[in-house]
């Protein structure tokens, strides 16, 4: 991994150093197959960071790196701790990395703003804000004619679970990590230091493991990170798209029972479904997710031309699912949190963009995640 330091050029970081020992790890691993891709540098920032030496000194050293290793993904950061790439708008990185050039970013509950909007204001809108901020600086890469290659390398949230707005943050970028089958990189694994800031031992409440580093810290890690961990987008695949309904806030997918009712399981056994801008198919048959009012279990049915058959995004975060009941009434997909982890149709929470409404919508969030595997 690159070093962490403030920017790119001072009196104690000579770049032409710092390019001599790239180039040497690129010439000591290469044909050693474990190793397959070296990160140029890490979490740029400070007063003196700028593009003029982004530009120069990251071209410099890619090129180093696939002169002595071409085998090898060049993995290159951007400014303000790898959360601005924005730059390459208007001017693209154009070196010839024989396609190895892959760009990486960082992200935190407090990247884009302090971290209490995540508690104190509307959360879908701090959701899209945060979708939004995140496609403007670094998203933007992986869309369009000239688009390239993109790692979320680094993220993380407190894995002790006393943090609510890491909580939050959390579940809204998993939505964004699963919608774009994006590869990821998490802060951290460990359970604790030896030694940390001078002090012995050191707990690290980011870490997948506890202290004992014997457990996991975060009890619904498993759950939390399943689909995110599986391939849900194959460019080699022959299949047609279909989707996966995904509610993140648990990190399960939906599926059908056997009285034909909609319940929250494990991503290994989610039905497929086909949407068509209203109804929302039950793959490969003619039946459809159908209301049956407020407070029933949602199921599928024959009965497709109804209106409470008929099924639209809803709020600024597009992650609430709502159809209409026989009086009109908006009504959006539930997880009930019962034993039987049925979905009902609810009274949709805070889906219109009322600062005043701070009621916590993530039961409702529910996702059509493409997938062609």
């Amino acid at each position: 991994m690159a070093k962490r330091s403030p920017q790119m050029v001072d009196r104690h970081f000579d770049p032409q150093e710092w390019i001599q020992g790239l180039n040497l790890a690129a010439e000591h691993f290469n044909g050693h197959a474990p190793i397959v891709a070296m990160s140029l540098r890490n979490e740029l920032r400070g007063p003196r960071q700028n593009v003029n030496d982004w530009y120069n000194y990251m071209s410099q050293a890619a090129l180093a790196i696939h002169k002595s290793n071409p085998n090898v993904l060049v993995v290159i950061s951007g400014l303000n701790y790898d959360t601005e790439l924005q730059f390459l708008r208007n001017k693209p990185l154009n070196i010839d990395l024989g396609k190895k050039m892959v760009y990486e970013t960082h992200l935190y509950s407090w990247s884009v703003g302090l971290k209490d909007v995540w508690i104190k204001q509307p959360l879908n809108r701090v959701c899209a804000n945060s979708i939004s901020t995140l496609n403007e600086r670094a998203g933007f890469l992986i869309t369009g004619e000239n688009a390239v290659p993109l790692i979320m390398t680094e993220f993380g949230f407190d894995e002790t679970g006393s943090s609510v707005a890491d909580d939050r943050f959390l579940t809204c970028l998993q939505t964004y990590l699963v919608g774009n089958d994006l590869d990821w990189g998490l802060w951290a694994f460990q359970g604790g230091y030896y030694v940390n800031v001078d002090k012995v031992p050191v707990n690290e409440t980011f870490g997948v493991l506890d202290d004992t580093w014997l457990k996991l810290r975060y009890p619904n890690f498993t759950n939390k990170f399943q689909l995110l961990q599986r391939k849900n987008q194959d460019p080699t695949s022959k299949l047609p798209n279909a989707y996966i309904l995904y509610h993140p806030l648990s990190g399960n997918c939906a599926q059908v029972n056997n009285n034909n009712e909609l319940e929250i399981g494990s991503c290994a056994n989610q039905n497929k479904w086909t949407y068509n801008g209203s109804q929302i198919l039950f793959n490969n048959t003619s039946k459809c997710l159908t209301s049956a009012g407020e407070g029933f279990p949602v199921s599928v049915s024959d009965n497709c031309q109804s209106k409470n058959s008929s099924w639209q995004t809803a709020s600024l975060s597009k992650l609430h699912l709502a159809t209409v009941d026989q009086d009109g009434k908006q009504l959006c997909l539930q997880d009930s949190n019962s034993f039987n982890s049925s979905v009902v149709a609810s009274k949709c929470i805070c889906i219109n963009d009322d600062s005043l409404c701070l009621d916590d919508p993530q039961s409702q969030w529910f996702q059509l995640v493409a997938t062609n595997v």
